[in-house]
């Protein structure tokens, strides 16, 4: 009887759970944007540079998909969702942490907040989907191989416990299968010992009444030669 397998998350369950972290991802990145915008001397020179912008792209995309590693997803559909909302969380983030700032120091004209809403596209953006996705993938990988049907030993199906690769059912390692006859665990029997043929003149002589040899005397002298 085979083992029970463990059942895969429905389609529902890993998009919410995406749809979740895509909301922390949010906020998360909300609160980067804050802290890189905000005016202090304070770490001024990692929050404007662009290591600090790739690593917020890295994390965002990270917490969009950390939820998938409660899930047990199959095919594409992870990976894929994954990636879409991390760029999602990523562009929202922030354009959400640059208008908390401008409306919470004095308030913004409507054209500094159409420029700030206008999309904006830049190659470190790449680094959110591709975390979600690689973790998405990843997490595709690791539950392919659990969600194969294996056998309660650990042998694959169609193996029995015990059994070597290309050996027959009941057949001990070593012992050669017969054509036709099926093996039943018998152990290996010794073959018969080889007894040649009895050849001319070395046979058992005539017995009483039998004669002599054609072409011999009385005395049963040998058929090939003789004095």
């Amino acid at each position: 009887m085979a083992a029970p397998t463990r059942t895969a998350t429905p389609a529902g369950g890993v998009i919410a759970l995406i749809l979740l972290g895509g909301a922390v991802a949010t906020a998360v990145g909300t609160i980067m944007t804050f802290a890189a915008v905000y005016q202090t001397d304070v770490l001024a020179h990692l929050r404007h540079s662009t290591a600090y912008y790739a690593l917020q792209c890295v994390i965002v995309g990270v917490f969009t998909a950390v939820g998938l590693m409660l899930t047990r997803p199959r095919g594409p559909v992870a990976p894929i969702a994954a990636a879409i909302a991390a760029i999602v969380a990523l562009f929202v983030g922030i354009r959400v942490g640059l208008l908390l700032y401008t409306f919470t120091h004095g308030g913004a004209p409507g054209d500094y907040v159409i420029e700030v809403l206008k999309p904006h596209f830049d190659a470190w953006d790449l680094l959110a989907p591709l975390a979600a996705g690689a973790i998405g993938g990843l997490r595709v990988l690791m539950v392919a191989s659990s969600l194969a049907p294996r056998h309660p030993s650990g042998q694959p199906f169609g193996q029995a416990p015990g059994q070597h690769f290309g050996q027959a059912p009941g057949q001990h390692f070593g012992q050669p299968g017969v054509p036709g006859q099926p093996m039943q665990g018998q152990p290996m029997q010794p073959p018969p010992p080889y007894q040649a043929p009895p050849g001319p003149g070395f046979g058992p002589g005539p017995g009483p009444g039998q004669g002599a040899p054609p072409g011999g005397s009385q005395g049963g002298a040998p058929p090939y030669g003789g004095g």
